[in-house]
């Protein structure tokens, strides 16, 4: 879509410091960005840093996984790394046992990275063609979800407002979020999306730490090759008992797949149709 212009906006402004504090690093790690983090006053920083960036500096060199290309719809949904990690981390005593949820993700979209990054951003809270602003996007848990951004820290680098309600057992969630973009529309971008702090006086959300790796590259045939790395802690499923719980909730790959599957239906909208539909209030 020629009017999806994201790829040439992100290319040509300088990474210049605005209002919002200090400008982010130029390159994505973890040092460098949690470092950052603290600096923009982040109330926590996620005890799965390590684990998810390891996992992105191995994208750079790794294929896709061979069950992409098995897939009928291209797509490929793993958990068993992330809870392996999550496992681990409880033994240690660095995780609350049951609150840990996480996924690696793994795709060929059949839309141009351009159009790929346009609806990433939508459900980060950025309407398309826009610099910021408000969108609701469809969500395969929360009946109501308000995403809200804007550039604060750049014009790539953003402060993103999430409100989401009427997820049946999942409890709401209000938080404020940083999200940086980093790339070009040759080589690919890679995105990365940490949790800043609870919105408000923090009483309605159960978010304590989050961090997700976003990778989208384009293929010679003009399609995107997409990954997703991320874990999230806080809302609490050891109710269930926690073998139970991580099982059906925390790292449950058949409804993150749905989730992975609604997310690219909108991608295809916005390539089909210039638009993405919302779920407005």
């Amino acid at each position: 879509m020629k009017k999806i212009l994201l790829s040439a906006l992100v290319a040509s402004l300088p990474l210049v410091a605005f209002a919002g504090g200090p400008t982010p690093p130029a390159t994505l790690e973890k040092a460098s960005h949690n470092a950052w983090l603290t600096q923009i006053g982040a109330s926590s920083l996620s005890p799965y840093a390590d684990f998810t960036f390891s996992w992105y500096e191995a994208q750079k060199t790794r294929a896709l996984p061979p069950q992409v290309a098995a897939d009928p719809e291209k797509l490929f949904v793993s958990v068993t790394a992330p809870l392996a990690e999550a496992v681990k981390m409880e033994k240690s005593g660095e995780v609350s046992p049951g609150t840990s949820y996480g996924l690696e993700t793994y795709a060929i979209i059949d839309a141009p990275v351009a159009t790929v990054m346009e609806t990433i951003l939508f459900r980060w809270g950025k309407p398309v063609g826009a610099t910021g602003g408000i969108t609701f996007p469809y969500d395969t848990v929360f009946g109501f979800r308000e995403e809200r951004a804007t550039p604060e820290w750049g014009a790539t680098a953003y402060k993103t407002f999430t409100f989401k309600r009427n997820g049946g057992i999942a409890q709401d969630m209000n938080d404020v979020f940083a999200m940086v973009v980093r790339g070009d529309a040759t080589q690919g971008y890679t995105l990365v999306g940490s949790l800043l702090e609870p919105y408000g006086n923090g009483t309605t959300t159960t978010s304590t730490t989050y961090i997700t790796v976003i990778v989208i590259r384009p293929t010679a045939d003009g399609k995107t090759d997409y990954r997703v790395g991320g874990m999230l802690t806080g809302q609490d499923y050891s109710f269930f008992g926690v073998e139970n719980g991580r099982k059906n909730f925390g790292f449950n790959s058949t409804k993150i797949r749905e989730g992975q599957k609604e997310f690219i239906k909108q991608v295809k909208a916005l390539k089909d149709t210039g638009k993405i539909p919302e779920r407005r209030p």
